[in-house]
This record gives structure tokens, sequence and C-alpha cells, in this order.
């Protein structure tokens, strides 16, 4: 809808208009007739004991290994060379005997994924992730309405209620790109929301966006941590502070969120980020509660830490949500540092406890002698005068760093950046640092910040 030539060339109060229906229609699909009573079941699953949830696990995953063991190709060809009786396994204690399966897998089984007891009304969506490879999935609307009561029960610990005012900043192209002047946010009177553009986030934009934030008042803002965390780097720079008065959270989502960023946000916004960590296969949940932690959310999927470096593990999901096409111990890529097994969080829930998403396997850039360097956030913590910055690889032998500059951006931040990059990747690689006005984001408006073309 947002790249129709009669939605970018229509007045304002028409895009609100069709923005709004567009949101009407979403809700819909999202909220089926089966919504509230999987709401109601969530919020009390919630509270359960662990034996409680582990005894719900254990009955999903043989409801799922049975359903697919007959029912899905992939899965039946696949287990048939194990040469074991899957039906005598226990779950979730014996689910390793199954293989692992990774992205390569799914794409390559295709369609041999889909039950065969799966609705023909079937949602399908694609991703590229950071490979730029798409992955397409098909999910049934029991699924869509399930994924849409868990994010409700996230915004519900971050302290929205229906009905009240939120604010939008994610990778809608709401906004047509060329616009130059304010107004960069449109109105969805369907859902009591302002949504704002992320393309159009530049230091000569970012006090029009804080006003219109301050004047809507939301309760809640959800944004992509690097569109919240440029204004809020703006007002840091600027020795400003949100003066909305009925801000109660910001939930960010989509990509992940340094320590550093997240204590920005909180400073400048005065209130607690709450970070919901997903992702397009949805086997996995880790969501943020009312006491600033992180839990792993046991009632959506069944989750492994597969072992990695530095204590590190590595995400391995079976989801519980979309039966038209499971997906089974599946590799997420993404490493989490989880907290004591025995550690227990204030707000009385048992879901387990992780103390830090540390970001994608992928996620680092080569050198010439071989190494793969990760976490580059480093590389800007402590410095000031810059809003955002990017890592691009494009050569073996060179690494060009992309800095968005605020007022008090100068020698001294050049200097820092050099010196930090210099410090973790030595003198092997040639370095560029270039001053830019924005960084582009991805084609669904998420930043990245490492890109590795090599």
């Amino acid at each position: 809808m947002f790249s129709s030539a009669f939605y970018q060339d229509g007045p304002i109060w028409l895009q609100d208009l069709l923005i709004s229906g567009r949101s009407w229609m979403r809700q819909r699909l999202r909220e089926d007739r089966i919504f509230s009573s999987m709401s109601a079941e969530i919020e009390g699953s919630q509270w359960w004991p662990i034996d409680q949830l582990r005894e719900f696990q254990g009955a999903r995953l043989s409801k799922i290994i049975e359903s697919v063991v007959w029912n899905v190709p992939y899965y039946r060809d696949r287990y048939q060379n194990l040469g074991m009786d899957i039906s005598r396994l226990r779950f979730p204690e014996e689910i390793d005997k199954l293989p692992l399966m990774d992205k390569m897998d799914v794409r390559k089984a295709g369609k041999a994924l889909i039950s065969k007891r799966a609705s023909k009304a079937l949602v399908s969506g694609s991703t590229s992730g950071t490979t730029g490879t798409p992955l397409t999935l098909y999910q049934d609307l029991a699924a869509v309405n399930r994924e849409n009561a868990f994010i409700w029960r996230q915004l519900a610990w971050a302290g929205l209620r229906r009905g009240a005012r939120r604010a939008w900043l994610r990778g809608d192209m709401i906004v047509p790109v060329n616009q130059q002047h304010p107004p960069y946010w449109r109105k969805s009177h369907a859902d009591s929301m302002l949504m704002l553009s992320s393309y159009h986030l530049s230091e000569a934009t970012t006090a029009a966006y804080i006003d219109a934030l301050a004047r809507f008042d939301p309760v809640i803002i959800q944004a992509y941590p690097s569109s919240i965390g440029f204004l809020a780097s703006w007002m840091e720079s600027s020795g400003l502070f949100y003066r909305g008065e009925s801000l109660r959270g910001i939930v960010t989502s989509s990509e992940f969120i340094s320590d550093e960023q997240r204590a920005k946000i909180e400073n400048t916004f005065g209130c607690k980020v709450f970070d919901w960590y997903g992702q397009f296969e949805r086997v996995a949940a880790i969501g943020t509660c009312e006491h600033g932690r992180y839990h792993l959310i046991s009632d959506y999927s069944h989750v492994e830490l597969l072992p990695g470096d530095d204590g590190l593990f590595e995400l391995v999901g079976t989801g519980f949500n979309n039966m038209a096409m499971p997906l089974i111990r599946y590799r997420c890529g993404d490493l989490v540092l989880p907290a004591p097994a025995d550690e227990r969080c204030a707000c009385g829930r048992s879901f387990p406890l992780i103390n830090k998403i540390v970001g994608r396997t992928d996620d680092s850039i080569k050198l010439p002698n071989g190494r793969r360097i990760g976490r580059l956030d480093h590389l800007f913590k402590g410095v000031s005068g810059i809003l955002e910055a990017q890592i691009r690889q494009d050569r073996l032998d060179a690494l060009t760093i992309l800095m968005v500059p605020s007022s008090k951006f100068n020698q001294h931040t050049r200097n820092r950046v050099l010196a930090n990059a210099r410090e973790r990747l030595g003198e092997e690689i040639t370095l560029e640092l270039a001053v830019v006005d924005s960084i582009p984001r991805t084609k669904s408006g998420k930043f990245r910040g490492v890109i590795c073309n090599v």
C-alpha cells in the first residue's frame, strides 16, 4: 500500500484514513475468533510453576512430533532413516535424539515442510535476514493469532492496555522517501497509534520527531533500537530530555540492543526499555518483564541451549504455534548468556532467565590473517559526538566506518574511534572513517551495524 501512487500522492488526511483501514484489517486477521481464548490461556500460563511448564512442553512436543511423522513429508522421510521408534521417545528429555535443522535445510525442503493437514488458507512471508538469501515460510491463521497474543502479553508487561495511545517507529514506509519536510508521521485512528518513519531520521529532523512524540504523548513506544537510539543520542548530545507525561515504557525488537544503547534510551526518555527477542521462524522468544530481566518464554516454544565459545549458547528452538509448517530443533544462529539455572526473578514467573542476548554468530568481519571479529559495537563505547555508526567491509584488506555526527563531533571523536578499531583489529587492515548525513536501512527499515560483503 505505502508504495502505491494513490497513497504517496494523496493528502495527509487520506493517508491517515488508508493507514487506519489497513490497521483495522490487520487487526481482524490477527485477532480472529480464537484470539480471546488464546490470550486468556497465555495470561494464565505465564504464572505456571516449573513442573507444570515442563509438563506442558512435553505434551506439546509429543503432539508436534507425532503430527509431523504422519503429515509432513520432510520429517517423515528424514526421521525414517534414524533407525529408532520415535513414538517411544520422551519429551522434552530426549528431543536431542532428533536431528538439528538450519535455514539451508528449510530453504531446500520448501513446501515439503507444510503439513498435509494444514488449511489451504495459509499466510506466507519472506525474509532475507542478514545473508540476503530469501527464506519463505507459511503459517495458518491460528499461528498468526497466537503470535499476536504473545506480543500483546509483552506489551502488557511494559504497561500498555487496550485502547491506550502508542507510537510506532519501525520499518514502514509511511512517508514518501523524497519528502523533505515534516510531518514524517501519520496517525492510525483504528488503534490509537502515531506511526513515524524510520527512514527520515537525521540531525536536522530529530527535533520535530521529539516534539511530535511529546504532543501525541503515547503510553508505549514500539521501535527499532537503532531508531529510538538515534533520538536518544540526539537528545543526549543536545542536553535535552523527553517531555511527554504518559510514557510507561519503550518496547524494542527486531535488532539487538547494547547495554550502552539501552542506558542512553532509558536516561533520555525517562522510562524502562522492554526488549523483545523473536525471529521470523517463530521458534524462540525472549521478553523483558517489569523488573527489567530477560525471560526465555517457555510457553511459546521449547528452546535448547547449544554450548558455544566464551560461555555463550546458541538458541535451538521448536515452535509451538505453527502446526502448518513446524520447525523442529531449528538453529537460530543467535547467541545468549543464560543466568544460573536456579536463579529466579522477583516478578514471580518461572520462565528461565537470560542475562544477555549477544547477537548472531555471523555478525563479524574477516581479517587477512583469517581471523573473524564480531561484536564491534565496542568501537563506539564511551565515544561522544556520534549519533549512529556502521561498519562495512567490501574487501578483505579494508574496512569503512560510517559515522553520522552530532554537534559534539570533532577530531577527538575520529581519533578515539580509530584507536579503538586499531586496538581490536590490529594494523593489517586499512581503515577509512567516513562522516555521512545518514546510514541507509534495509528494505524493511532495519539498521545493520556490521555489513560484511567478503
